[in-house]
């Protein structure tokens, strides 16, 4: 989503988790810092573009003796978090390093574990062929689940916020949901714009209906004020269910012709350029 938004503003800034699950920590970075760093070398790299050479490098594959081939930058970013003290001075560096356009600021100062908990939420109707258990809750492990003040202060301070697509358990909730941040959210005047994903996913959320995942939101009290969602996708919002929530439904057409699991980047931004005034407002996403 950062590549359909890098060119429409100019002021953007993007908080990515660093926070992993236990059972998912088989990268080298992970198990020396105990950091999932993929996603913040991914969103550090798409605001850089293509032209400086540091952002060339660190998505080269680097082999490493006994550990296998790895890319660059998943090795570096935990180097320089050690070197500066936490993830959050480390993202803030390397985006100056990069010349980035706007900000990358991780989550969390420091990284945590996540884990996804059964709850006794409301149960799902068996007559849609979803789970009839209700919605799994996610916890933060760790003693530093503490946001950076700049992405707290990005939050409060943004025109928009956007809460882009992505698993929902380990991409949104590991993001939004972290204490400092889940608060920003409900405090900012911006409107927090949810841009939904396409299909329902695997693992947690492979039985869940679309409202089961705006449920789930609710349930770890993130404010979302309206969903941009495509109404031909199998992930799609019914409008009544929607507004029953208090919640805006914004359809429009986001499906990739080649992929319809995947957002289509032009019309993404297209949509989102339509929904938020580029003039005025810096956008928040995380």
């Amino acid at each position: 989503m950062l590549q359909s938004l890098r060119d429409e503003f100019s002021r953007l800034t993007a908080i990515v988790s660093i926070a992993h699950q236990e059972q998912r920590s088989g990268e080298p970075e992970q198990r020396v810092s105990g950091a999932a760093v993929e996603d913040l070398r991914r969103s550090l790299e798409t605001l850089a573009g293509e032209e400086p050479a540091l952002a060339r490098a660190i998505r080269r594959p680097v082999s490493i003796e006994r550990l296998g081939r790895y890319t660059l930058g998943n090795l570096v970013i935990p180097s320089v978090a050690g070197a500066l003290g936490d993830y959050a001075r480390a993202s803030t560096w390397l985006g100056e390093q990069l010349g980035i356009s706007g900000a990358v600021i991780t989550a969390t100062v420091q990284p945590v574990r996540l884990e996804v908990e059964g709850t006794a939420g409301a149960p799902r109707a068996r007559s849609s062929g979803r789970s009839p258990r209700g919605p799994s809750r996610l916890r933060f492990l760790g003693e530093h689940v503490k946001a950076p003040e700049a992405a707290i202060d990005a939050i409060r301070h943004a025109g928009s916020v956007l809460l882009a697509p992505g698993s929902l358990y380990r991409s949104v909730l590991a993001t939004a949901a972290v204490p400092d941040l889940a608060c920003a959210l409900r405090s900012t005047r911006a409107r927090v714009l949810w841009i939904s994903n396409l299909d329902p996913g695997s693992r947690e959320t492979a039985r869940m209906s679309p409202i089961d995942h705006l449920r789930v939101l609710r349930l770890h009290r993130i404010r979302v004020d309206a969903v941009v969602y495509d109404p031909s996708a199998s992930l799609a919002f019914e409008p009544a269910q929607l507004n029953r929530y208090g919640v805006e439904p914004v359809p429009r057409e986001l499906c990739s012709s080649d992929d319809p699991a995947r957002h289509d980047p032009e019309r993404l931004r297209l949509a989102l350029a339509e929904l938020i005034d580029s003039q005025a407002t810096s956008p928040a996403v995380s």
